[in-house]
């Protein structure tokens, strides 16, 4: 399969529209011209996505753990090269998936030579995957998460009641350890940061989580715009904002009218008052 049958809208659904498609052009003219290089992705979180001769090699994301992250993870025990290996690629998939899953707001190549192109942390790159095999991973993670209308990055996460008593029980496993975050202003991004674990893996449970009504959205608040004034000194009246004259600015467009001379013989008009009736 070549990296340019990939960018077919029915293969590609969830990324097939907006900013994601030139990642996908991108990343399949790389495979096709052999290409060398660095493929900057702005947005949030945005990432890079190491190339080597066609082949991604690395990703490195601010949205997931590193590899040297999900080696760190306690418990953990490294079997080898080989285990090593599979970590890298497990990385790579996930930093991937973490730049797809936000914003997207350009890609950008940046040419470098060969032995530059691979990140000297990624302990150890990956041997090399074709850009399509990439993309159908980074594709099967997003519409596997498509139900759960949950954004790794920007919704924080809070304890229910159930989430309380299920915390408060001993031997939870990796979901207690999600609940031991989930304070209302982490995201899954952050949980993963915080455990060492896999974006992809740690969205997954948390949607799990979400059905199970263990946890829910924290509602996001309102930025407050800031105080231009000094609050009263009395602390009992309600601070609500004051209107200063002139602030919507419809003098400037039109100026006021200067008040009129009242002139001769004109009677000024007075408010009638209303006659009582029986």
């Amino acid at each position: 399969m070549s990296a340019a049958a990939v960018t077919a809208p029915w293969q590609l659904q969830a990324l097939g529209r907006g900013s994601a498609r030139e990642l996908v052009r991108e990343l399949a003219h790389a495979a096709a011209g052999a290409h060398t290089g660095v493929l900057r992705v702005t947005g949030e979180p945005g990432g890079d996505l190491h190339v080597v001769h066609g082949l991604v090699v690395a990703v490195a994301s601010p949205g997931a753990p590193g590899v040297r992250e999900l080696l760190s993870r306690p418990g953990r025990i490294s079997t080898g090269v080989a285990d090593l290996n599979v970590v890298a690629l497990m990385s790579a998939v996930d930093g991937a998936f973490a730049i797809a899953s936000g914003w997207i707001g350009g890609c950008q190549w940046q040419t470098l030579p060969a032995e530059s192109s691979v990140p000297q942390d990624s302990m150890p790159p990956v041997p090399g995957v074709e850009s399509w095999w990439l993309l159908l991973e980074v594709e099967r993670r997003l519409c596997a998460l498509a139900h759960g209308r949950i954004s790794p990055h920007r919704n924080n996460l809070l304890l229910t009641e159930r989430g309380r008593v299920l915390l408060s029980t001993p031997g939870t496993g990796q979901r207690g350890e999600i609940l031991l975050w989930a304070d209302g202003r982490r995201s899954c991004r952050d949980i993963s940061m915080l455990l060492s674990r896999s974006l992809y893996a740690v969205t997954v449970e948390v949607v799990r989580m979400l059905d199970d009504d263990l946890l829910a959205i924290a509602p996001i608040e309102p930025e407050r715009p800031a105080a231009t004034e000094s609050a009263p000194a009395s602390g009992g009246r309600s601070l609500l904002p004051r209107r200063r004259r002139g602030a919507s600015g419809i003098n400037d467009t039109l100026p006021p009218r200067p008040p009129q001379p009242q002139q001769r013989g004109q009677r000024a008009v007075t408010p009638r008052k209303p006659e009582r009736t029986s």
